[in-house]
């Protein structure tokens, strides 16, 4: 029962970590926050808000999560 209990906080701290926002994943433009490519690509899937740094195909496509090609 102590080791499951363990393995659910390790679980948890992962999760914590990974929800964290970075200063990599935004910048500031006036009274804006901009959030970079990286950012969304954590994020996995489009919002379709758009996004200026969106990395999805086809572009601003809400659920989209087919990263576009370079």
């Amino acid at each position: 029962m102590e080791s499951t209990i363990q393995l659910k906080e390790i679980d948890n701290n992962k999760r914590e970590e990974s929800n964290k926002l970075l200063p990599s994943h935004y910048y500031m433009e006036g009274d804006r926050v901009i959030f970079t490519e990286e950012f969304h690509k954590k994020r996995g899937s489009c919002c379709g808000n758009y996004c200026r740094h969106c990395p999805y195909d086809p572009k601003h496509t809400k659920g989209t999560s087919s990263l576009r090609k370079k």
